[in-house]
């Protein structure tokens, strides 16, 4: 059986939690049901309800009192907040963009009276998925949609220049636009996790995973899932190695992640069983499948 990685970021595991087993509910639930399923985490006592209270100062748990015991429900934009990010970290992968060959390129020079605009830019330059190719020329192969154009455009620079096309290189001294992307950087990433997924499918095909090590291994699957589509270079299939893993890695995430949630859920059940029997029936999770056809309306509010 593989080894458990250790857990970091209490806050970010309560939340996926919260987001993997708990969409679209509204029931309070007991601060003991979060202490409980957070020792499976390794956690103390008094970091679970650490956590809890910094998650709810952050809007995202709205707390409540029945005589001494503390019940906390997920807000409405939490929960509109989980469910996107739970659509977002699963779909990664799933599918290429089809790309008919145009480069955005958007370049800028900021003068000394604008200086505190450069981090502005750049920082809304790299959320919107573009490459820095040299100081102040950026690059990425997709358009830009009206918004992103209104969120550049709002930042007030003087000087900038947005091109769409398909460059033709004379000549360049490692100044092919690929380069403005770290692509092999990320290949560790995906290595380790077809790793560490191939021992996981290799322990279930064994039926040597308890529900505990079920519900860790799930959700720490999950959180590598998202780092490495966090970390992953929004590049066309045509722009990426030929031996690029992500397909690999893609297959054995669905494998995993769904493969694990049964005995995941039935531990989740334990532990809300132990504090609140009736809310046995909405613990629940979706497979990567039903993640693909949540639709937008939910969060088109936040």
């Amino acid at each position: 059986m593989t080894n458990l990685k250790p857990v970091h970021g209490s806050q970010q595991f309560l939340l996926t939690l919260l987001g993997t087993y708990f969409l679209g509910v509204e029931d309070e639930i007991p601060s003991t049901f979060f202490v409980d399923v957070l020792s499976d985490f390794g956690l103390s006592e008094t970091a679970a309800r650490n956590a809890l209270s910094r998650v709810a100062r952050q809007g995202f748990l709205e707390p409540s009192k029945r005589g001494r015991a503390t019940y906390y429900a997920l807000t409405e934009t939490a929960r509109r907040r989980q469910q996107r990010r739970l659509k977002q970290i699963v779909d990664f992968g799933r599918t290429y963009r089809a790309w008919d060959g145009q480069w955005t390129i958007v370049t800028f020079s900021v003068n000394e009276e604008q200086r505190h605009l450069r981090h502005q830019i750049r920082q809304v330059l790299r959320q919107q998925g573009f490459g820095v190719l040299y100081d102040g020329v950026w690059v990425r192969p997709w358009p830009l949609g009206q918004d992103e154009s209104s969120a550049l455009l709002n930042i007030g620079i003087d000087r900038m220049t947005v091109f769409a096309c398909a460059p033709e290189v004379a000549f360049a001294a490692q100044g092919d636009p690929v380069a403005a992307f770290n692509v092999e950087g990320v290949r560790p990433l995906l290595d380790y996790f077809i790793s560490r997924a191939t021992t996981i499918v290799e322990s279930m095909e064994a039926d040597a995973i308890s529900p505990t090590a079920a519900l860790r291994l799930r959700i720490e699957t999950l959180r590598d899932w998202k780092e490495i589509g966090e970390s992953h270079p929004e590049l066309p299939a045509e722009l990426l190695p030929a031996d690029w893993p992500l397909c690999t890695a893609r297959r054995l995430f669905e494998r995993t992640y769904d493969g694990l949630a049964h005995a995941a859920e039935a531990r989740m059940r334990h532990h809300i069983g132990l504090s609140a029997s009736d809310l046995v029936p909405v613990i629940k999770s979706l497979s990567t499948l039903e993640v693909a056809e949540l639709g937008q309306a939910t969060w088109d509010a936040d």
